[in-house]
């Protein structure tokens, strides 16, 4: 498992297979990617370890990840200077997309694309139960919402608008993405705006940074004109024009 897997495992009928995996930085720079592709793997020093970091801060055997019933699950093997998830000293802690483990001098980020999924999965139910007094109000709002907003890239300000015609539009670093984002650590699901009867919502991916109006999103927020989304470099501006 050491060095770079350069792609996640294909099925047989050559799609992608959802994995999670671990990417190892050491000083800021990325030094190892790990898939997950095991119920138990194993992080330290030693030789025979999974994910082998040779650094006299880590443990020999410092830490293990389980998958139990889908999950993640990050356990501290009684390592001498302990185990982090977002800087808080764990025993044992369930992982979620894009955490940060820090392990001696080294962070290693977790990403689960399958949490990102569960993501797009709960806009798409949220749009299909829209109630029908929202759907009322809408007729206020480009009449059942005939012209749709659109996304103006105020940073970098060199991108071609995008026009929010889908019921979903995916902001994050896959290909398919409909505002890209370009950072290596950038997560593949960063947000998604849901276009429903009564207007357009912002659905923030749990660990993304996401910023909209200057205050930090953490649930699902409506928009409106005007509105300024930041997410990693980008800067977009929501408008009905």
């Amino acid at each position: 498992m050491k060095g770079i897997v350069p792609s996640f495992p294909q099925t047989p009928e050559g799609g992608s297979v959802v994995m999670a995996r671990l990417i190892v930085k050491f000083k800021g720079s990325v030094v190892q990617e790990h898939l997950l592709d095991k119920p138990s793997i194993r992080i330290g020093r030693r030789e025979g370890n999974d994910i082998r970091i040779d650094n006299l801060a880590v443990s020999g055997n410092h830490a293990k990840i389980e998958k139990i019933d889908g999950s993640y699950i990050i356990v501290d093997l009684k390592s001498t200077n302990g185990t982090f998830v977002n800087n808080k000293k764990i025993v044992q802690a369930k992982l979620q997309h894009l955490d940060e483990i820090m392990i001696g001098k080294h962070t290693l980020i977790f990403e689960d694309e399958s949490q990102a999924s569960r993501l797009q999965e709960a806009a798409s139910q949220e749009v299909e139960a829209e109630p029908p007094r929202q759907q009322a109000v809408a007729r206020s709002v480009g009449e059942l919402m005939g012209k749709p907003a659109v996304l103006q890239f105020l940073e970098p300000s060199n991108q071609p608008e995008v026009v929010l015609q889908k019921k979903l539009v995916v902001i994050g670093r896959r290909e398919d993405a409909d505002v890209r984002l370009r950072g290596l650590f950038e997560p593949k699901v960063a947000a998604i705006i849901a276009r429903k009867p009564a207007g357009y919502s912002l659905l923030p991916e749990e660990k993304a940074k996401l910023r909209l109006n200057g205050q930090a999103v953490v649930q699902r927020t409506d928009l409106k004109d005007g509105d300024i989304i930041e997410v990693g470099s980008v800067k977009l501006l929501f408008t009905t024009r």
